[in-house]
């Protein structure tokens, strides 16, 4: 499937819930060069960055997107948590 995300994405939540999470986000980085912005790939390529502690200034910027334009209000709130969260800590 050329040009469509979807197989990337299938494969990196694969790699990721068998805890291989740096070939996971390299898929989610693949998705993402294939079909930029798809939502649902920027949610768990994000998601996955804070969950391994991997935070950087991309992640920060998905973030605040999210925070506004997430797929839903549980993403939406998720995305605020963890940006409040993170200037806590700084």
């Amino acid at each position: 499937m050329p040009g469509h995300p979807d197989p990337r994405m299938n494969l990196a939540l694969t790699l990721e819930k068998a805890g291989r999470v740096d070939e996971a986000l390299a898929q989610y980085r693949r998705a993402l060069e294939v079909h930029p912005g798809h939502r649902p790939t920027v949610q768990a390529l994000t998601r996955l960055e804070v969950r391994a502690r991997r935070v950087n200034d991309e992640t920060l910027q998905r973030l605040a997107t999210l925070s506004l334009e997430g797929e839903d209000e549980a993403w939406r709130r998720w995305a605020r948590g963890v940006l409040a969260t993170h200037r806590q800590t700084r």
